[in-house]
């Protein structure tokens, strides 16, 4: 019984390896037991690739390959460093009964595979802060809200304000205050280009516009509460909830998703309409988000460019019915898990 020879580069890791150059017959299916044949990680890419035969000693059972995700897990008993398999998330999963198809597609990742970015918030290398990682998860699954921005700048941590100031719904207001009172020097020079930036640089914290403005967006806040109503009366089901973050000219639309994408966990969905720009002319988009365990998508559905907020207002309704019609069409959209 000869093991499988592989392409293994370096920077792998096998753990274990009971993958021969059998074929599975009636004589051989035996060897083709136990929870895994294969396993090679890497902790520079934060990957591991599995290999098993399911189900096991079945002779019309295949050869399934799954990717997964590590993640550093700080062992105070040993003082290293644990990798954590997220087997209920994988990256990738190939099933195949041939094993040269199996081998061609295994030497191929070995070599492709991109490393796996870790974007939790950790105290040290495999030690998870807490309290400002639950902050990023919120800001993740909810958007921006008031009480968030508050919490983002109270943290005086850097990376939480640099995701701030990376959000497309950040207020001038909020990125004036960070360009004066950001955690770190690195903040306060992003915030000050940010507010050059052509996002910024014609506003000022108190305007002539600021009062249409308010206007403008408590107007846009009650035709969001209203299409809220007929969601809810429409499809209450769904369990419809809106936030609405005004300071920053953002809303955002809930609902109980029932839909899976890549993992067996359901989607979180959420549709937002921002209005962003300056006194001479705003802009109003409208996108569905979803999110995955590891993967988040944005797909716009209307954008309303550099208008006036005397043409915004003239828009009103017809924004409302653009909203309404995006959100349902949001509802029914499936997802390829092959993306």
């Amino acid at each position: 019984m000869n093991l499988q020879p592989l392409k293994i580069p370096a920077g792998w890791t096998v753990d274990w390896n009971l993958l021969t150059e059998t074929d599975p017959t009636e004589n051989t299916i035996h060897e083709f037991t136990g929870s895994s044949l294969l396993l090679i990680s890497s902790h520079t890419r934060l990957k591991a690739i599995d290999v098993s035969w399911r189900p096991e000693g079945d002779i019309n059972g295949a050869y399934q390959l799954q990717v997964i995700y590590l993640l550093p897990k700080f062992n105070i008993k040993t003082n290293t460093l644990d990798y954590e398999g997220v087997w209920e998330a994988p990256e990738l999963e190939f099933s195949t009964q041939n094993r040269l198809e199996l081998v061609d597609k295994l030497n191929h990742l070995l070599f492709y595979l991109k490393p796996y970015t870790d974007t939790r918030i950790l105290l040290q290398p495999g030690v998870v802060d807490e309290p400002n990682e639950a902050i990023r998860q919120e800001l993740l699954d909810n958007g921006l809200t008031e009480e968030l921005v508050e919490k983002i700048i109270a943290s005086n941590h850097r990376k939480l304000q640099e995701l701030l100031l990376d959000h497309k719904a950040v207020s001038y207001a909020d990125v004036e205050k960070l360009s004066k009172e950001g955690a770190t020097k690195g903040v306060k020079n992003k915030a000050k280009q940010l507010l050059n930036s052509k996002q910024f640089r014609n506003q000022k914290s108190e305007t002539s516009s600021d009062a249409d403005k308010a206007k403008l967006i408590s107007a846009i806040t009650n035709k969001m509460e209203a299409i809220l109503a007929e969601l809810q009366q429409l499809k209450p089901e769904k369990e419809f909830t809106l936030k609405t973050h005004e300071p920053n000219g953002y809303w955002s639309f809930h609902w109980k998703s029932t839909k899976l994408w890549k993992t067996e966990h359901y989607l979180k969905e959420w549709f937002t309409i921002s209005l962003y720009g300056n006194s001479d002319a705003f802009s109003l988009s409208g996108s569905h988000n979803i999110k995955d365990i590891f993967e988040q998508l944005e797909d716009g559905h209307f954008l309303y460019k550099e208008k006036t907020i005397e043409t915004l207002f003239k828009m009103l309704d017809a924004i409302e019915k653009q909203t309404k019609s995006s959100v349902l069409k949001a509802i029914d959209q499936q997802f390829d898990p092959s993306f």
